[in-house]
């Protein structure tokens, strides 16, 4: 009698131990895992890239230009920066639409990608506005890269709506040269681009 009333008081008052939820299966791990890494990987992307071409956008190209100006300073090398206006985006526009234009942006940046090396870093860095920093280049060259350029973009011949559209583009250049702050880089490719306009006979104004 006394050993089945002892059993009783022990059983109420075991302590019950906490419910632990059953732990997923490794596979779902890794699949969670999977995906967490794809949207940071895609988050990633979103600071660092356009979002209309497959190019870097002007933030992710400043830092390049500051880190490029650096290594110039300290290390010396030979590098160039060119600076492209897409000349008739506006025509484009009011002619056929804003989305022409937006299909003929990306074939520019296609162009201009296919047109350089993996070193080398292209960018949208305005609504009609690219530039590229080119690496290990001499000088003297890199106004004929900007002529290379301008042709491989004039080629284009782009299908829309039973038209067909042709960019024209003008380069601006200038090499990067140490001491010389990017802000500074960038207005010497950016007149030299408003001179390729200029001879060309096309208005300065935008």
């Amino acid at each position: 009698m006394l050993e089945s009333f002892g059993q009783s008081i022990l059983k109420n008052n075991a302590v019950k131990m906490p419910r632990v939820g059953k732990t997923p299966p490794q596979s779902a791990l890794e699949r969670e895992n999977r995906a967490l890494k794809a949207r940071l990987a895609k988050l990633e992307r979103l600071v660092v890239c356009d979002t209309l071409t497959p190019l870097f956008n002007r933030r992710h190209f400043m830092d390049e230009l500051s880190r490029w100006c650096w290594r110039t300073h300290r290390y010396g090398g030979e590098y160039g920066l060119l600076f492209i206006d897409v000349d008739n985006l506006k025509s484009v526009n009011d002619g056929h639409g804003h989305l022409a234009g937006d299909i003929m942006l990306t074939a520019v940046a296609k162009a201009l990608l296919a047109s350089v090396r993996r070193s080398d870093v292209v960018a949208r860095v305005g609504g009609d506005e690219f530039a590229i920093l080119l690496d290990s280049i001499p000088a003297s060259i890199i106004a004929g890269k900007a002529a290379n350029i301008t042709e491989a973009v004039a080629k284009l011949e782009i299908p829309y709506q039973g038209h067909c559209l042709i960019p024209n583009v003008s380069v601006g250049f200038t090499p990067l040269e140490a001491g010389v702050k990017p802000v500074e880089l960038l207005l010497r490719a950016d007149r030299s681009m408003y001179a390729a306009k200029q001879a060309k006979g096309m208005d300065q104004d935008r």
